[in-house]
């Protein structure tokens, strides 16, 4: 969790600060270096001299001067260690005579210097001279190799090639051992020599990113009382501290601001997500025409009378829809079986466990906009279509439009104002911005003021939308009363027995009333009832629509296959406009390249990175 925490915080902070801090990054193409060379004097107190020449060739990439980057702290090896270097005294010029104006930013460990001037660009060859200080290079009597070793990567990657790099160390007594390291890995040697107090080290040609480590091993004690500063980072316990600090101005100012978000919660509670209703008025009434009547938000839980019949005017896909506010593929699935029961298609169960769709000669005219859009899409490539068949891509959007459609017919019907489905997901989003501004928030401002308790209530609004997301898309007060008649009616069909039902004179209600049985939920209920009227012989049901079924004879069979029939349907729809998108996210991580302090340098693998140079031309 702790590392989890430093490493967001890490993150956003270093892209935030880049985007607003940063001088201007080296070009994409950098020029190429002809030749560089870097004089290191190393006194007793520990503290290296870097002095550096280097000729860029601006006549093969146009350029405004070098940028360079000195890093300031690197991983020890140990969890939560830092080694930290001290750069300082940084001075440039150049004996070609190019503009060396400097600019020189400190950003997250990172000392950035910017060389050269914007409207200045250079074609020729020019020298630049930079020197500074850099203090946190000496291991002293190391462990390993017994000696104070001078382990510094040089180079830690430059943007474009260079060509005869040489490097001289100086130091106050006689160099007892060294070693040059290159390549990716630092692993492959590369020349070196010593002579008494200096030794040299030579590259005839570095490739672009790769970097360079030299090694010079002194008899320990050559640099008494010198010692390398290591930090550590902060528990989480002190960076919560630091972060969210509580005072008195930050209590009382979180305070309130969280009252504010409760109430705001609130207030979008009321008015988006709670159903408007007629004052005054029974549940199920609408007002007469031309008859006003006060409209308000709904209080409490509606009781509801029994229905005998479906809201009039209704179809099954409407009120499944209006019931959830939500337009799903059992929706859609009662729509196709009531277009069956009112003789627009024939279902077929198939031996094989598949379904068979036959459309009849039935005109289509008098059916709402969405059930003539799904006839057409589903008959689109003949007159008969399996659910198998309905896989095939040239369904593809099938149950999309038809979802749609739904949405906009309960719109136009004045039941929802907007479309609830887009309103929870607009909700959503906020919800999740919110929350994630909040948090980032709150770790940035507590980062820099410690203020970072004020920005919690911004969280806090967030969550508390994510919460109530699936509420939004709240009904109208007509949407209200069709919705009241519609619970009344599913209260007839969950608990009507034989002597409550309500026969009508050449309708089979059976079937007129098994869509809404389907998107009730209660298709075992209805089918089970009245498979036990046919079986006394009191009742006998239409199932001409759905054909290959036997209510009477195999009810469980006739459920099953039904209700397999609207899974497989929805399955295949889904399947024919599948088409997965995975996003994946990069989260880059700061890491140093070079061994850890209990390496020795002669083994390769990386020394100090402090003052090593990384960079290219702008």
């Amino acid at each position: 969790m702790r590392r989890l925490f430093r490493g967001l915080f890490l993150v956003i902070t270093v892209v935030l600060v880049g985007l607003t801090n940063s001088p201007q990054a080296w070009a994409k193409e950098s020029a190429p270096v002809n030749w560089w060379k870097v004089n290191v004097n190393l006194t007793s107190d520990g503290v290296a001299h870097v002095e550096a020449e280097l000729e860029m060739d601006f006549s093969k990439v146009n350029g405004r001067g070098p940028v360079f980057a000195f890093t300031e702290k690197q991983r020890t090896g140990n969890e939560g260690e830092w080694l930290n270097f001290g750069i300082s005294n940084i001075q440039v010029s150049s004996p070609s005579g190019a503009n060396s104006e400097t600019q020189i930013t400190r950003d997250n460990g990172t000392i950035g210097v910017r060389v050269g001037e914007k409207n200045t660009t250079y074609s020729t060859p020019q020298t630049y001279r930079i020197s500074y200080e850099v203090t946190g290079l000496i291991a002293t009597n190391h462990a390993v190799s017994g000696l104070d070793e001078f382990n510094w990567n040089v180079i830690n990657g430059w943007e474009s090639e260079i060509k005869n790099f040489q490097v001289t160390v100086t130091g106050p007594a006689a160099i007892s051992k060294v070693a040059c390291w290159q390549t990716k890995k630092l692993h492959t040697p590369c020349e070196s020599n010593s002579s008494d107090a200096s030794a040299s080290y030579t590259v005839d040609r570095i490739p672009a990113g790769d970097p360079v480590q030299v090694v010079a091993g002194f008899p320990a004690g050559t640099f008494p009382g010198v010692t390398q500063k290591v930090t550590k980072d902060p528990t989480l316990s002190e960076l919560l501290s630091e972060t969210y600090s509580l005072t008195p101005a930050t209590g009382i100012t979180t305070t309130l601001l969280g009252a504010g978000a409760v109430a705001g919660l609130l207030s979008m509670r009321n008015r988006k997500a709670r159903d408007e209703v007629f004052l005054g008025l029974t549940p199920g009434l609408t007002p007469a025409a031309g008859a006003a009547s006060e409209v308000g938000k709904r209080r409490g839980k509606v009781n509801v009378a029994v229905a005998f019949q479906p809201p009039k005017g209704t179809l099954p896909g409407e009120i499944g829809t209006l019931t959830d506010a939500t337009a799903d593929s059992v929706d859609i699935s009662a729509t196709i079986v009531d277009l069956a029961v009112r003789g627009y298609l024939v279902m077929t169960a198939l031996p094989d466990g598949d379904h068979q769709l036959t459309r009849s000669k039935k005109k289509l005219k008098d059916l709402a906009g969405y059930e003539k859009q799904l006839m057409v899409d589903i008959f689109k490539a003949g007159k008969t279509v399996t659910l198998d068949q309905l896989r095939h891509k040239r369904y593809a959007g099938t149950q999309s439009r038809a979802r749609n459609n739904l949405y906009k017919r309960v719109i136009s019907r004045k039941w929802f104002r907007d479309n609830p489905q887009k309103a929870r997901k607009s909700a959503l989003k906020l919800g999740i911005s919110l929350t994630v501004a909040g948090l980032v928030g709150s770790l940035l401002v507590g980062a820099v003021t410690g203020w970072g308790l004020i920005l919690l209530p911004v969280a806090l609004f967030g969550i508390g939308l994510i919460f109530l997301a699936h509420r939004f898309g709240a009904r109208t007060a007509q949407g209200s009363a069709v919705l009241a008649q519609a619970r009344g009616f599913e209260l007839y069909l969950r608990t009507a027995e034989k002597e409550q039902l309500r026969f009508e004179e050449g309708v089979d209600i059976f079937s007129r009333y098994l869509p809404y049985a389907m998107i009730f939920g209660i298709v075992d209920r209805w089918t089970k009832l009245f498979a036990k009227l046919g079986n006394e012989g009191s009742y006998q049901v239409d199932t001409s629509w759905y054909q290959g079924m036997d209510l009477y004879h195999s009810t469980g069979m006739f459920y099953t296959n039904l209700n397999s029939f609207s899974h497989d349907f929805s399955r295949s729809l889904s399947y024919a406009t599948f088409a997965e998108k995975a996003a994946q996210m990069a989260q880059s991580a700061q890491s140093s390249s070079s061994g850890s302090s209990g390496d020795s340098g002669f083994s390769g693998g990386g020394g100090f990175s402090g003052g090593g140079f990384s960079g290219g031309s702008w």
